[in-house]
């Protein structure tokens, strides 16, 4: 059975949205207890926000058009570099459960400036694809979710200079930040879901019944 990319891209977010939101609950409890509490939720977490950029990168690939080549291959590639910076949250801080916290922390930091860096290529690609009622929101999910990622690398920079207190102050506050920019995406992403299904309809008419689609908010039905 082919799995379609409408299908990899919306299972991608809510993915990306659940990895995320037990990353925050992660670091929120090692942030207040001020101990190793909470890393193997953050583990756990980026190692699922991978996979959820993973499904969004193949479905988009699948869903890639001439016409908007540019723009999607700006987002392909900013999501496998998101999987990737979460991937090497997740080594760093395996790595710092293990005792060596400084090498840690650093492959850390630089896991988080790589998630920043797919995240500002995806808003990027968002921002240069067509007027929508998805774009502003998918150009504002990205961009949050770059921003909360480059806090959590400076916050990463001050623990390495000794500033832990501070330090654990940014990567609480990014890892939430990150939390808000995801579920944004998935409006954002389902929005995008329904504009596909339509120009299917509109180029298919066979495809669909024209009046619901499989991921509208107001109208579910099974397809």
């Amino acid at each position: 059975m082919t799995i379609r990319g409408e299908d990899l891209l919306l299972s991608g977010a809510w993915i990306l949205a659940v990895g995320a939101l037990i990353d925050a609950i992660g670091q929120t409890r090692q942030s207040l207890t001020h101990s190793d509490l909470g890393k193997d939720l953050i583990i756990e977490g980026n190692g699922i926000e991978a996979f959820g950029n993973s499904l969004q990168a193949i479905g988009r690939t699948k869903l890639l058009k001439s016409e908007r080549e540019l723009a999607q291959i700006y987002t392909i590639f900013g999501a496998w570099l998101e999987a990737a910076g979460n991937s090497t949250n997740a080594v760093g801080i395996s790595i710092e459960l293990n005792g060596a916290e400084e090498e840690g922390t650093k492959i850390d930091a630089l896991g988080s400036g790589v998630q920043g860096l797919g995240a500002a290529f995806e808003a990027l690609g968002a921002s240069m694809d067509e007027d929508s009622s998805y774009r502003a929101l998918a150009i504002t999910g990205n961009s949050l979710i770059s921003l909360g990622s480059f806090l959590a690398a400076i916050g990463n920079i001050y623990d390495l200079n000794e500033k832990s207190v501070i330090g654990e102050q940014f990567l609480l506050v990014s890892s939430w930040i990150v939390v808000i920019g995801a579920f944004i995406l998935i409006h954002a992403i389902t929005l995008e879901v329904e504009h596909i299904e339509q120009e299917k309809h509109e180029e298919n008419p066979k495809h669909g019944n024209g009046n619901s689609y499989p991921y509208s908010y107001n109208n579910y039905s099974y397809t």
